[in-house]
């Protein structure tokens, strides 16, 4: 059986719930650019391999200055190109991409590896667009941009942080709330 207060508590997360979707991504979002992990396409793979042993992923921009977005790599596509798939010999449909390997060649900058094909969003755009685009990608992660440029990121992480301190705020409030006399 569920208890009243039982009830109220999942009254108030899916009302906290429907709230947190609307709120623009610009007030979740991780904006500090210094603490973002980016290179150029043409850093050295030797770059990308001493950020990505201490970051999950690195953000590829044109420039530092100008931070127009090009581009992502993540320990996976290290991975695809420390241990490339095995090429069946009687397969006559590759890709330069499945060639690409430390193994075989062709990598030797950060633009080599990186992944181009971006889900991005906007800091105008609701929290609920921007999950609903994480889930139908399978993504960790998506670049905040804004007119080309990186402006921020919201990870899993990011959002679960923040969804945690809304949740505790909320607390905060029923407490005081509750506690408050009643005023007759």
């Amino acid at each position: 059986m569920i208890s009243d207060e039982d009830k109220w508590a999942s009254g108030d997360l899916s009302k906290i719930l429907r709230q947190f979707h609307q709120l623009e991504v610009s007030s979740i979002m991780m904006a500090d650019i210094w603490d973002m992990c980016y290179v150029t396409p043409d850093a050295s793979i030797e770059e990308v391999f001493t950020l990505l042993s201490t970051r999950k992923h690195v953000w590829v921009v044109h420039g530092k200055k100008s931070m127009k977005l090009l581009g992502l790599i993540t320990e996976r596509d290290l991975v695809d190109v420390i241990a490339p798939r095995k090429i069946d010999p009687y397969n006559f449909s590759w890709s330069p991409s499945s060639l690409r390997s430390l193994i075989f060649g062709g990598i030797e900058k950060a633009g080599d590896i990186m992944t181009t094909d971006l889900v991005k969003v906007t800091p105008t755009d609701t929290m609920g667009d921007a999950l609903l685009k994480m889930k139908k990608h399978h993504l960790k992660r998506v670049p905040v941009v804004d007119k080309g440029r990186l402006v921020g990121e919201v990870t899993i992480k990011s959002i679960i942080i923040r969804f945690k301190k809304v949740m505790r705020w909320n607390t905060i409030i029923k407490e005081n709330v509750s506690r408050s006399p009643d005023p007759k």
